[in-house]
């Protein structure tokens, strides 16, 4: 697989896009959370409107879905033809199409592709447009899931935004690459993880690689030089901090 890394910032970051990825499984192609500024970058990266097969939202914060409807939008302009299956939490339909329609009333009649809407709950596996999904529940101020997916034999894991939770370090365990927010250095606040939580989960999970994202603005800022003093003696895993537009294969 591959992921490409759209965004990496938190929610009010005026310097980053706000986190999403890009990732890619043979000739199908997932994108993970689509927020304020998402959609912009998705486009840019993926101009042709056919190549995005599906769409993952984590929780209903608008970091993380309001990219929504200039993807829709964008897409309808293209001429997309092909279905777009959409995943998330419980209301995801009912969410996407609030949301829609706030920005654009007219635009679902419009479209001539079909959205095709997934609901998770935690513990619950579907299969989408050739990934196999699994979820848990992750503690955050919205109700909210991490996805494991695999596609191949690779196994990625994400955790959208929230505290880690018993059941996220077994869904992943041993997988390929984790994509976790560290929104803090070493100092957790409620509904959020940070960097020194990320890297004991790592090497509890026996995580291969991952990747930290969200950090908030400030800590990402004024603290660099001691997360970088975090990461590097951590040697049974990589741990990077992704550039925008990076993209890795694993």
């Amino acid at each position: 697989m591959k992921c490409t890394f759209l965004g990496t910032g938190s929610a009010f970051d005026a310097g980053l896009t706000n986190v999403s990825m890009l990732v890619e499984g043979g000739d199908k192609r997932i994108l993970l959370d689509c927020g304020f500024n998402a959609a912009h970058a998705c486009i840019g990266m993926v101009p042709d409107a056919q190549n995005i097969d599906a769409l993952w939202i984590s929780h209903f914060h608008g970091d993380h879905f309001f990219g929504v409807p200039f993807l829709l939008g964008a897409f309808f302009s293209a001429g997309r033809s092909k279905d777009l299956h959409v995943c998330g939490p419980v209301g995801v339909e009912e969410k996407i199409g609030q949301v829609v329609d706030l920005a654009y009333p007219n635009l679902r009649a419009k479209i001539d592709f079909k959205l095709v809407f997934h609901e998770f709950s935690p513990g619950d596996q579907h299969h989408v447009s050739g990934f196999n999904l699994k979820t848990c529940s992750i503690d955050h101020s919205a109700s909210a899931l991490a996805l494991w997916l695999d596609c191949a034999g690779k196994m990625l894991f994400y955790t959208g935004d929230g505290q880690l939770t018993d059941d996220c370090r077994k869904l992943a365990e041993g997988v390929d690459l984790a994509i976790l927010e560290a929104y803090g250095l070493d100092d957790s606040v409620k509904g959020h993880s940070c960097v020194r939580e990320n890297l004991d989960f790592v090497i509890s999970a026996g995580i291969r690689n991952a990747a930290l994202v969200h950090i908030e603005p400030l800590v990402r800022i004024c603290c660099i030089d001691e997360i970088e003093a975090l990461l590097s003696p951590i040697s049974s895993a990589r741990v990077f901090l992704p550039e925008q537009g990076q993209c890795i294969d694993f």
